[in-house]
């Protein structure tokens, strides 16, 4: 799942900090309206799409790290933080159609740069397959993945099946519901189909870190083992790019925002050159 159950709790309390000279803008959707936080005068529009139960504020510190190089577009999904809902549960494809969306009405006819965390670097590779002549680069930071959940339980289903429930017993009904959801889509046979991925650059970055004491099968080593080959082959699938694993825990746009910084102006400058 990309979702480790510490991040699970936090995501719980959805952030309401905006970064300083913050711009609100709203984006209607039918029967709601998504409410995103706009940062930043530069010439590259940069959209970033949050972890499960996340809001905008987490990426507050990388945005300020771009400062003014880039415009920078962070929201909450529909349900979160100050985004409304129409009260349904939302399946990967009505998110990424949010995604969509907020890109048309924020950057209308511009290529951006998609950053993507957990759930939402699932959801960014989604919109690039369907959409890669609206992106210029991606920036997938420790990215769910849609084959993972079925390499867990090929590993250990009994476990995964455990920590599904005790997960479940700790979040609200509305984000039990989202997750109940998402869990059927990840263990659907079309979650296992190949997906060909767009000629975009790509930096992908890999938490390393293994928990003293691990909750869930994801922080052990052997849920390490099979989260790293995940974004290995998913690198692979990319024709240019670069992947870097780094020693933090499944948060890095918080433990470390300066390397995701870094990753989206190494993708902005790579995605400026020409192509042979």
């Amino acid at each position: 799942m990309g979702l480790t159950f510490k991040a699970v709790l936090l995501a719980t309390t959805i952030m309401a900090a905006t970064v300083a000279h913050a711009g609100e803008a709203p984006v209607q959707r039918h029967g709601y309206v998504l409410k995103a936080e706009q940062t930043g005068n530069g010439p590259v529009d940069v959209v970033f799409e949050s972890g499960f139960g996340q809001g905008a504020g987490v990426w507050k510190a990388v945005i300020a790290d771009l400062g003014e190089q880039c415009h920078c577009v962070a929201y909450a999904r529909a349900g979160l933080g100050k985004s409304g809902t129409d009260g349904k549960t939302k399946t990967i494809q009505a998110h990424v159609e949010d995604l969509g969306a907020m890109i048309d009405s924020l950057a209308p006819g511009r290529k951006v740069v998609l950053v993507g965390h957990s759930y939402g670097g699932l959801l960014v590779t989604e919109f690039a397959k369907q959409h890669p002549e609206r992106i210029a680069a991606l920036v997938l930071v420790d990215p769910a993945t849609m084959s993972q959940r079925r390499a867990y339980m090929a590993a250990d289903r009994n476990r995964v099946l455990a920590d599904d429930k005790a997960l479940l017993g700790m979040l609200p009904p509305a984000m039990g519901a989202d997750y109940r959801l998402l869990i059927q889509q990840l263990d659907s046979a079309d979650a296992a189909s190949a997906r060909a991925m767009p000629d975009l650059p790509v930096a992908l970055l890999t938490s390393t870190q293994i928990a003293a004491d691990p909750m869930v099968l994801e922080e052990t080593a052997q849920g390490k083992a099979i989260w790293k080959a995940q974004h290995a082959a998913l690198f692979a699938s990319f024709s240019r790019g670069k992947h870097q694993y780094l020693a933090t825990g499944h948060n890095i746009h918080r433990e470390d925002p300066k390397a995701v910084a870094d990753a989206i102006r190494d993708v902005v400058a790579s995605a400026s050159k020409p192509t042979n």
